[in-house]
């Protein structure tokens, strides 16, 4: 082979190991692209566990996920059934809290909580994210958890519906639900316990993921071992056609 056609080859097989190396990389980018999404909703902070029948906190994640508006508003609504008598917003700056009630059986229970910026520029821009807090309770004794559907109201008028409840416990949906999980036992406070500084007393932490958050580590996962595979592709397409154009 001539030192021409030599000089072809090569070009042609770095040309093919530049394709492969940007298509390879493209899809690991992609992959992760797709990944991030899971965890970017409005969700239920998972640190705090609650006991059925008892009273504590639910701190909400609330992430901007538009480029052109901020999250300006946001309003929690207690499904039917769920009779919280109390319910107690921690002030955020610039931002007010209203709770409304409605009647139940021979009292109120909570029906709904707003939150609402006093300002546009006090909203939540782009890859900001903010935690509204609330205690709330009794909570049901007779479920294992509670979906809390939120609407997340952004400054162009523009409102996303975080309300659907998954049916298969491996497959979240496009706009989950909020998710307060429930557990078993524990002290029926007056309203008060379950405070940031309320701990087990053996020190342990009390930790309860969510099936949202072990979904979106999941995703994460499966992301990044695609990437490094990918990668680890493209390098070894590199080295192959180097090899074989120092050989000829």
């Amino acid at each position: 082979m001539s030192n021409n056609e030599n000089v072809n080859v090569g070009r042609r097989w770095s040309a093919i190991a530049r394709r492969v190396a940007a298509v390879t990389a493209l899809g690991g980018v992609a992959l992760l692209g797709f990944a991030a999404p899971a965890a970017a909703h409005v969700h239920v902070d998972s640190a705090e566990q609650l006991s059925k029948g008892g009273y504590g906190l639910v701190r909400l994640i609330v992430p901007t996920e538009s480029d052109d508006a901020s999250t300006i508003g946001l309003s929690l609504t207690v499904p039917e059934g769920v009779d919280l008598t109390s319910a107690r917003t921690l002030p955020i700056p610039g931002w007010t809290a209203t709770v409304e009630r409605e009647q139940s059986g021979d009292g109120e229970r909570v029906s709904r909580v707003r939150w609402q910026a006093t300002d546009p520029a006090n909203g939540l821009k782009a890859a900001e994210f903010g935690v509204f807090t609330l205690s709330a309770g009794p909570w049901p004794e007779d479920v294992d958890s509670v979906p809390l559907p939120t609407e997340q109201i952004y400054s162009d008028g523009s409102v996303v519906s975080w309300n659907e409840v998954a049916v298969n416990a491996g497959i979240e949906p496009e706009h989950p639900a909020p998710v307060v999980t429930l557990a078993s036992g524990g002290a029926h406070g007056d309203g008060h316990s379950g405070t940031p500084d309320s701990a087990p007393a053996d020190g342990s932490s009390h930790v309860a993921a969510s099936d949202s958050d072990s979904t979106a580590w999941l995703w994460r996962t499966i992301a990044v071992v695609a990437l490094v595979l990918s990668l680890g592709a493209t390098i070894a397409v590199i080295a192959l056609v180097r090899r074989g154009h120092v050989r000829t």
